[in-house]
């Protein structure tokens, strides 16, 4: 397949940031990545005694209800040791290409933890199973674990991949945030890999992923926990907003294509609806 119309609206995107960019500077405007407002107060919430060591950190990760390899192969899971070897290598690739571009740019500012957003160019797709395999591709590291975010209001499968029982999630705490982080993290039944559930305000508006509550959660969970590697998952980026609006908060982003089931011009829309910077590949799906 050619790429080449990839590559033009990368090389356009990229162009067009730069000139915004140049813009932004002349008029003295902040960098978008600067720390959130309101980081300092996160801080200060976070004293150095709560921001858990990575040893710490893995240790409080419960798993009280474990999954069966044979469910997770039932459930298209990858797992150490399963037979079919391509699809657990080809998330290994995955994660050690997200974990080289964090390492070799700017990204990665916190020692260890990134957060990388998964969004398709199907715009019938509610499918969580690809950010759910990435996480616990992370996870498969002993010295690492990973958190799965579902930020897809309108309906995914996750409950279906985890053993916990979910309630209240992401928009439930954006609209109470007297709800604590405790409340929202559920252990999935893999081995160092915590869920949180979309949640139950499917009428929230997109506002409220691009609020300065939704910043601050990301925020949080980046910096509280050093090991674990953050797995952010929306809807559809060509038939829904939430994945526009949250790529600014995550370090990199990745788009899901179905394998011959895609035009160009719908990758090449979606990679321009991100931005070109923010996306660190397209990543095909049988």
């Amino acid at each position: 397949m050619d790429n080449s119309k990839l590559l033009r609206a990368l090389e356009k995107n990229k162009a067009q940031r730069s000139q915004a960019a140049e813009f932004e500077l002349q008029s003295e405007t902040k960098p978008v990545r600067e720390k959130p407002r309101g980081a300092d107060i996160i801080t200060d919430l976070l004293p150095q005694e709560h921001r858990l060591t990575r040893q710490a950190s893995l240790e409080l990760m419960p798993n009280p209800d474990p999954m069966s390899k044979a469910d997770m192969k039932k459930n298209k899971l990858v797992y150490s040791g399963m037979k079919n070897r391509a699809v657990l290598n080809a998330y290994r690739e995955l994660r050690i290409k997200l974990i080289e571009k964090s390492t070799a740019g700017s990204a990665n500012t916190n020692g260890g933890n990134i957060v990388v957003m998964l969004t398709s160019v199907d715009v019938n797709s509610n499918s969580i199973l690809t950010p759910m395999n990435l996480a616990i591709s992370f996870a498969l590291d002993l010295n690492s674990s990973a958190l799965l975010v579902d930020c897809n209001p309108y309906g995914s499968d996750l409950q279906r991949l985890v053993t916990a029982p979910l309630s209240v999630g992401v928009t439930d705490y954006l609209k109470d945030r007297s709800l604590g982080l405790d409340r929202i993290i559920y252990p999935s039944g893999i081995d160092r890999v915590a869920v949180i559930p979309a949640g139950n305000e499917t009428g929230i508006s997109v506002e409220q992923f691009s609020s300065q509550g939704m910043e601050h959660l990301i925020y949080e969970l980046k910096n509280r926990y050093p090991d674990r590697f953050i797995v952010i998952n929306t809807p559809p980026v060509l038939a829904n907003s939430e994945a526009r609006v949250l790529a600014k908060f995550c370090d990199q982003s990745v788009i899901t294509v179905p394998y011959g089931r895609a035009s160009m011009d719908a990758i090449e829309d979606a990679v321009e609806a991100i931005g070109a910077e923010r996306v660190t590949g397209v990543v095909y799906q049988q």
